[in-house]
């Protein structure tokens, strides 16, 4: 019997037992999603993270923070020192520009200067709000929701804000209305001469979406609205202290300080150097292989999850088939009488077994990719009323779509190894008694 005519027959025996072949394939379909749909959630969201660090420069980002030990997350949003690190100075800054493989060194400092912000008639506080100044090179880069980025022309005049503070000051859904408008930063009056400051009007420029609820400007405008305050040094019983003026960068020095390195294999070299300095630094890098580690593992549990749901229909092929071999068992005496050999009878049974597991897997990548679209469409709303741009958040390769029908056909003919030796290996005589 030829193959062809061995598919032919084992999908006519299939369509005996409609229900049972299709509760069948039915779990079949089930493990195939189970699989596809899960593996796909990681590969995508893997590759969209790498694609996102390099999008960005991340993986040629390091950043130095004063104290030594923190991962390149907690770095992102560190504070100044308390004075068990390094102040990290502008002479820090110099010292960090002049390394070997360092384009841009950008020093960056977080504050708490303002007690609220209005916009229109809308007041919001800024209690849990982070501010940050920086010095707008092109070494931060943010997801930009409307508008766009600090530039040096903004010193003085422009502020870039998060998506929860636009949503908070009543430009929810319309982050491009918010583009432009004014909005106004009452100082704090209890931080050093804060108290003789008049509120600060900046011009929105942008909306970008963070983590948190987050307002940039640039170095030069915060250096114009830092606090002072009084610090003496010296003095005795004859002589008085010696008193100056300092701001928060004067007394506690910046936050951080990013280094945009002009090559991924660089990074290793440039970080070595950048510790020599008594500092902390944390590669981007080593962000993504974290990252990326995670997701294996992640990957590695819910590809369990969905070989358990194959296992069972492995078991539902072996059920199905067994029972075929028992209902036909007149039938291969007939074929084995008439010439057919064992072989012939096995592999009859094999291919049957197969078309069973090649159905469930066709079927399950079809579900599969209907699952993504429809997660994808739900992800790409939420992501919209955000105001982050939408795309695709999940894709199933094809190569594991193709990969996916490969294995759950090779189960189904594993799992009809055992019901086609079984009805290979009957008697004929008894086979023809059989009723």
């Amino acid at each position: 019997m030829r193959l062809h005519d061995q598919f032919r027959t084992g999908w006519r025996n299939l369509s005996r037992q409609k229900l049972r072949s299709g509760l069948t394939i039915f779990a079949i379909v089930v493990g195939a999603v189970s699989v596809t749909v899960m593996l796909s959630l990681v590969t995508s969201a893997k590759s969209f993270l790498t694609s996102s660090f390099q999008k960005t420069g991340e993986d040629r980002r390091i950043i130095v923070t004063p104290t030594p030990g923190l991962d390149y997350r907690d770095s992102t949003w560190a504070n100044w020192t308390d004075g068990s690190g390094v102040k990290l100075t502008d002479e820090v800054v110099t010292k960090l520009a002049a390394i070997p493989g360092v384009r841009h060194a950008t020093p960056l400092t977080s504050f708490g200067y303002f007690d609220s912000v209005e916009a229109g008639s809308t007041l919001l506080t800024l209690k849990n709000t982070n501010m940050v100044a920086y010095e707008p090179n092109g070494t931060i880069t943010r997801d930009v929701a409307a508008g766009r980025q600090l530039q040096a022309t903004d010193d003085g005049t422009g502020i870039v804000i998060s998506t929860d503070v636009a949503n908070n000051l009543g430009f929810r859904g319309a982050y491009d209305r918010a583009v432009g408008s004014s909005i106004t930063l009452t100082p704090r009056k209890d931080m050093g001469d804060q108290a003789n400051k008049k509120p600060v009007i900046l011009t929105v420029v942008g909306v970008i979406t963070t983590e948190s609820a987050h307002m940039e400007v640039t170095l030069n405008s915060a250096r114009t609205f830092m606090p002072t305050f009084e610090q003496c040094t010296g003095g005795g019983q004859n002589t008085k202290p010696t008193c100056t003026n300092q701001n928060d960068l004067d007394r506690n020095g910046y936050a951080s300080v990013y280094l945009d390195v002009d090559s991924t294999k660089h990074v290793d070299a440039v970080m070595i150097a950048a510790q020599k300095l008594k500092v902390g630094a944390a590669a981007g890098k080593d962000e993504i292989a974290n990252q990326e580690q995670a997701f294996t593992i992640i990957g590695a549990v819910l590809g369990g999850i969905g070989a358990i749901a194959l296992f069972v229909a492995a078991i539902g092929v072996i059920n199905t088939m067994v029972m075929a071999t028992l209902e036909r068992t007149r039938e291969i005496g007939i074929m084995r009488a008439i010439g057919a050999t064992k072989r012939t009878i096995r592999r009859l049974f094999t291919v049957e077994a197969g078309v069973l597991g090649f159905m469930g897997g066709v079927l399950g990548v079809a579900v599969s990719f209907g699952v993504a679209a429809l997660l994808n469409s739900i992800l790409n709303r939420q992501l919209a009323d955000n105001g982050v741009t939408a795309r695709d958040v999940i894709s199933v390769p094809a190569g594991l779509a193709l990969l996916v029908i490969a294995v759950t056909t090779g189960i189904g003919m594993l799992a009809g190894r055992l019901p086609a030796r079984r009805a290979a290996n009957l008697d004929p005589v008894e086979a023809l008694r059989h009723e």
